[in-house]
């Protein structure tokens, strides 16, 4: 025998042993659900990955965005990427309230607004108090430095999403770990995701893969413990979702639970009766024993938030009682046409890496939408249906996920159905915020149809195949024409948008025609060209005690304890104080604070420019304080440092700006980088 006959013999002999070592490492158990090795091997991965972030102090923060201000040459904190200033909730609001606690010590009242705000209802913010232990996001605040708690608070969530999700795709399709890790991570990327990075916004994702997770090892195994480990997370993560109190983001990933988790267990009973010969009757008994440790665990959960609200009754009151807000609700319809078709512009959201998003929506955040997979691929999940039906079957999962795509697009796109809506309580979201339905819908469709084609041992037909790159190819042509229509810089501004497109479409095709993990791979590579640059790499947290305008502050502070500040003008002031930790009228609100506004504004007469959700500014002007409304969610307010209010109320003023005032004397004059900030005594 030649050598070249050698070579060719041991070839295939060593593919075919890697094969069986591949299938030895990742068969699943008895009951069909993964073995501890697939479950285990990647998320302990990401954990590690996750860890040495933390340690260095790494996050995707922009609070390097105030380096423009402060800063001079490059920000050597800066490791990639770029800060972004749309990003304002996170960089400008929450990072700043959360530096306020450092400095006040984890408060559960932070005292900055006069009177006081609940740190535990207000920003996520980290506090000494019992509900903190269900926001595990932040507890490395109060065991580690601010950098690497900016860091837990970073990844945290993130990692909980990549890991449920691989939990959830490695439970329905057991042997393909390497298929499952791709697809959390391209959620993970999605442009929805990244330009809404914040905690309020990930743990419904986290949490809705968890409860999917928990409804199916539920149903399929036979370890009691295993079913309430399952279980007891699911319930820990839905108190750390309601405790974030933003609903808009809970409403799609409840949506996509509800009637997936729902035909989960309708598939489970039908398939008692069917293949076991189960009575109806029993057949509903049973499933409904086996998600016992899931009702317990849940009724654990309620009891945890009733005692949560009870505790802070007034707080939620006053939430609840703001003009916005308050109980705002979205008509149906509400995307209209343009935002209609915008929901197919994943390929090109790299646009709006450059702020290129006219023709989409007025910014980066609004304009943001998931890669439509579950979309694309409801040609498999209708083969899937009809394969079931030649068998007089009903394929539930694959019903219950067009029926969730169906219903949120219909509360998108058709109107005058509101009062169904309002009982299904989805006018709670927005049109921006519902979209998040179908990124928690594409690992679910990915999952069901690829689990579908593994047990069939059967593969869609090309004629069948090729419709989902065909709607994917539609869809942007439909987008295409409409930003070319409108004159839009967005397809000039993303020049990736053709490869992304035939990414995601040859994905789509191999997903249905049985290559699923190099489908996935595609998929993910789509996700990461449109949202792996979203956020920056940071290390640490640009605080502003340490600029010259917060070391003066602070030494002001020092030798006059217990003043009250205003900031005048400038974005920059608000943090500043803030920041600090010192009381003043400055800050993001969450319910007006009663004492503070008493002395604002004593007759009560700007009452609906105030009682709302805002960010409360000043500007300098004369006379007593009068409030006006630029935006809905911000609060500008008028300063006289002659007024009444200021001479009763206020000891300094911040401003960026010079103030000519006869009751101003000025005290300091804080230059640095950019900026010049003046301070000012109230005599």
């Amino acid at each position: 025998m030649t050598s070249t006959t050698r070579e060719r013999t041991t070839t295939p002999k060593v593919v075919e042993d890697i094969t069986l070592a591949w299938i030895r490492l990742t068969a699943p158990r008895a009951s069909g659900l993964p073995n501890l090795l697939v479950l285990l091997a990647f998320p302990a991965v990401v954990v590690v990955i996750g860890v040495v972030l933390v340690g260095l102090g790494i996050s995707g923060s922009s609070t390097g965005q105030y380096w423009n201000e402060f800063g001079t040459g490059h920000d050597a904190d800066l490791l990639a990427g770029m800060p972004r200033g749309i990003r304002s909730d996170e960089w400008l609001v929450q990072s700043t309230w959360i530096v306020s606690q450092v400095q006040q010590g984890f408060p559960a009242l932070n005292h900055t607004l006069p009177g006081g705000m609940d740190a535990t209802i207000q920003n996520d913010l980290p506090s000494w108090d019992w509900s903190s232990i269900f926001r595990p996001h932040v507890l490395g605040f109060l065991v580690l430095p601010l950098d690497q708690g900016m860091a837990v608070r970073w990844w945290l969530p993130i990692i909980t999403v990549v890991i449920a999700i691989h939990a959830f795709v490695v439970t329905l399709v057991p042997r393909r770990p390497v298929f499952a890790a791709a697809v959390a991570i391209a959620v993970a990327l999605s442009p929805l995701i990244q330009w809404w990075f914040l905690p309020t916004t990930i743990w419904p994702v986290a949490w809705a893969f968890a409860a999917l997770t928990a409804i199916l090892w539920c149903l399929r195994s036979g370890r009691t413990w295993a079913r309430w480990v399952v279980s007891a997370i699911a319930a820990y993560l839905t108190v750390t979702m309601v405790m974030s109190i933003y609903v808009p983001f809970m409403v799609p990933a409840a949506l996509a639970v509800g009637i997936v988790g729902v035909a989960f267990l309708v598939a489970h009973a039908r398939a008692l009766v069917v293949d076991d010969g189960v009575a109806g009757g029993r057949a509903t008994v049973r499933t409904v024993r086996a998600i016992v440790p899931l009702i317990g665990a849940v009724v654990g959960a309620g009891i945890v938030l009733v005692l949560w609200i009870l505790t802070r009754t007034a707080t939620i009151e006053a939430v609840l009682g703001t003009v916005y807000p308050g109980h705002r609700l979205q008509e149906t319809g509400g995307a209209g046409f343009t935002l209609s078709v915008a929901l197919f512009a994943g390929p090109m959201m790299r646009a709006s890496q450059s702020g290129s998003v006219a023709g989409l929506a007025p910014n980066e955040s609004e304009a943001s939408v998931p890669i439509m997979t579950a979309l694309f691929l409801l040609p498999g999940l209708i083969w899937c249906i009809a394969r079931a039906a030649r068998r007089r079957r009903l394929d539930w999962p694959a019903v219950g996920v067009i029926v969730t795509m169906g219903v949120a697009l219909a509360f998108l796109s058709i109107p005058h159905w509101d009062q169904l809506a309002h009982l299904l309580l989805l006018d709670r979201s927005s049109v921006a915020r519902m979209r998040l339905v179908f990124d928690v819908l594409a690992p679910i469709a990915l999952a069901i149809t690829v689990r579908r084609i593994d047990e069939d041992r059967e593969r869609p037909s090309w004629s069948t195949a090729l419709w989902g790159p065909g709607l994917v190819v539609g869809s942007v042509a439909l987008v295409y024409v409409m930003l070319r229509v409108e004159g839009s810089s967005v397809l000039s501004a993303s020049r990736a948008w053709p490869v992304v497109t035939a990414l995601i479409a040859v994905g789509v095709l191999l997903v249905l025609r049985r290559w699923a993990t190099t489908g996935a791979v595609f998929l993910l590579v789509a996700a990461a060209i449109v949202g792996l640059q979203v956020n920056p790499l940071y290390r640490g947290v640009y605080d502003l005690n340490d600029t010259r305008a917060g070391k003066d502050i602070a030494a002001i502070e020092a030798e006059d304890p217990d003043t009250t500040w205003v900031g005048l003008g400038s974005p920059y002031s608000t943090p500043l104080l803030v920041e600090s930790g010192v009381v003043a009228y400055n800050g993001v609100q969450t319910y007006p604070p009663e004492e503070m506004w008493k002395q604002i504004d004593p007759s009560g007469r700007y009452e609906d420019a105030w009682n709302r959700l805002a960010n409360v500014s000043w500007v300098a002007s004369s006379g007593a304080p009068t409030v006006s409304n630029p935006q809905r969610d911000q609060i500008q307010v008028t300063f006289d440092g002659c007024s009444r209010f200021a001479q009763r109320h206020v000891d300094y003023v911040l401003s960026q700006d010079p103030v000519q005032n006869s009751c101003l004397s000025l005290v300091e004059d804080a230059r640095q980088g950019a900026s010049d900030f003046f301070i000012y005594r109230v005599r």
